[in-house]
């Protein structure tokens, strides 16, 4: 009987797979990178559909649980706030189909005292308090887990 020498074979299935596996990385890096500029395009040159003026004063209708009051206004290409003594930006941040609104350092010195608020029907939505796992308190003076400020009518 002759043997047969499977080494040439060998080698040529392994080259085969690292040759397939380059390929497909280069492949995935293009559809990143395609990604990633279309993501920087979209928020420099926002649709008319994402043109909402989410400038406007928000507040707590019941007051026994806190007296806050956050005004949102438009300069220039984007958005600053006032609330209280603290004033600042505003960054939009939209994650899905969700939009966020952060006030940065509204609640002490940035990245800290940022606070993240969901925006959704003219309405503020902030979770204020933690669990037990999670204890924390963004508001001390709002005596409630969830606070919903609401955009006054004009």
């Amino acid at each position: 009987m002759k043997k047969i020498n499977l080494l040439p074979l060998g080698i040529l299935a392994i080259s085969m797979i690292v040759a397939s596996c380059n390929n497909s990385g280069e492949q995935k890096t293009e559809q990143k990178d395609s990604v990633k500029a279309e993501t920087v395009q979209t928020a420099q040159s926002p649709k008319a559909s994402d043109a909402v003026d989410y400038s406007g004063t928000y507040s707590i209708a019941d007051k026994t649980i806190c007296d806050l009051t956050i005004l949102v206004q438009k300069k220039d290409s984007g958005f600053t706030y006032v609330s209280g003594k603290a004033k600042g930006n505003v960054e939009i941040i939209k994650q899905d189909n969700e939009v966020f609104l952060n006030f940065v350092a509204i609640n002490g010195k940035s990245p800290k005292g940022d606070v993240e608020a969901k925006y959704e029907n003219e309405t503020l939505l902030i979770q204020n308090e933690g669990n037990a796992m999670n204890p924390y308190s963004i508001f001390k003076k709002c005596d409630a887990k969830y606070l919903e400020l609401k955009k006054e009518k004009r």
